[in-house]
């Protein structure tokens, strides 16, 4: 068993190429400190026709989407010491060790 995560997400008209490129350098951010984070499939676009239900959830104001992104991961946890299925806690894990590694660095920046 692995964990898998589907993000949805509408956007509006746009290239799609530097969307996918921003994606996939995101899913490599996380990686870098989840290591078992990963895209399961490449990103997905569908083109939403303008009687499309989902231009519902967005709010008038700020225009109909045009696109629905689709983002299907995979998160396989390092099996330390929870199941390789609990990949979600070695994120929220991996990242507060990450925020703690951060705020020790600029701590150590500011003490003469």
């Amino acid at each position: 068993l692995i964990m898998r995560d589907t993000v949805h997400c509408l956007i509006g008209d746009a290239d799609l190429e530097p969307v996918e490129r921003q994606v996939v350098a995101m899913v490599n951010a996380v990686a870098a400190y989840v290591p078992g984070y990963r895209l399961k499939q490449p990103v997905q676009f569908r083109r939403l026709e303008a009687d499309d239900p989902a231009t519902e959830l967005v709010d008038a104001c700020d225009g109909r989407p045009a696109w629905q992104v689709s983002v299907y991961l995979e998160v396989e946890g390092a099996a330390h010491y929870l199941p390789a299925y609990a990949g979600n806690l070695d994120i929220m894990t991996s990242a507060a060790l990450r925020v703690g590694e951060r705020l020790t660095a600029r701590t150590e920046e500011r003490v003469p």
